[in-house]
């Protein structure tokens, strides 16, 4: 066999070993990218002295904090208003994108503003909305879904408006209602982007919780945060935020299993 076959054929074989471990691949690259992070961060935590602990001090103080610290109970407080600000967006989200993209008197009324809000820093809205609430659970509700539903509400809004006129012409053809139209053709199309826009705004409502407990009346995982600032303990700081995005992180896996679930044909047809 010369030269050239047998690039060939190794080439071909290390494509086929791709291809047939492809998924074991992509998990050794993100555990290795895990243990270098680790690794770091281990070696920077010996340098810093009390302004930023090794990664094994703070996973000890997370596990103290998880048995008898402040944390679960702070998580359940956060839980309720992190559990209403993602149902509100994805709620008022798909159901205002809809209306945005399916309706132009109400495009023209209210687009500008959201696109206004949307350029807005929620951060200096907060004064605002602490004069005009106060500092109750709808305050903090208000605040935290400003800060995570444009998303949602862009993605359908956008997702909705790029349906090819070709497949509104075949449902009219074949004489679908508005009901079938929205049922078979629509709901159907508008669905991967108003997936990948709830996906965004699962982070982004976790952020929008934290930001609101910070700044109106501080409690759960916030004032478990800012009670580690204040006593300048790294260790407990780091520990709660390892903590918060562990469960960011789970919860967005979460919604990547409903979107495989709900839109299967679209990861059979990219892999």
């Amino acid at each position: 066999m010369t030269t050239a076959g047998r690039t060939q054929s190794f080439e071909g074989r290390l494509a086929r070993f791709r291809a047939v471990n492809a998924w074991w691949i992509r998990l050794a690259c993100y555990a290795l990218s895990i243990l270098l992070l680790l690794g770091v961060w281990q070696a920077l935590g010996h340098s810093f002295g009390v302004l930023f602990v090794p990664f094994t001090t703070t996973m000890s103080r997370l596990w103290d904090m998880l048995q008898s610290g402040p944390l679960l109970p702070g998580l359940a407080v956060s839980a309720k208003l992190y559990g209403v600000t993602l149902a509100i967006n994805i709620l008022v989200g798909v159901t205002l994108g809809l209306l945005l993209a399916r309706s132009k008197l109400i495009a023209a009324a209210f687009e500008p503003y959201i696109y206004i809000l949307y350029a807005t820093p929620t951060i200096s809205l907060v004064p605002f909305v602490s004069v005009m609430f106060g500092f109750e659970f709808g305050s903090r509700v208000l605040v935290s879904v400003l800060i995570s539903i444009f998303p949602i509400l862009i993605g359908v809004t956008e997702g909705a408006r790029s349906i090819p006129r070709q497949h509104l012409d075949v449902a009219a053809i074949f004489g679908s209602n508005e009901r079938q139209l929205w049922r078979d053709v629509i709901v159907p199309y508008v669905t991967p982007y108003a997936m990948s826009g709830i996906k965004q705004s699962i982070a982004l409502s976790m952020v929008g919780t934290l930001v609101a407990e910070f700044f109106l009346n501080p409690d759960g995982l916030a004032a478990v945060l800012l009670q580690g600032t204040t006593v300048v303990d790294s260790g407990w700081v780091l520990a709660v935020t390892i903590f918060i995005c562990a469960i960011a992180v789970v919860l967005v896996g979460v919604g990547e299993l409903i979107e495989r679930y709900l839109v299967r044909w679209r990861h059979t047809a990219v892999g």
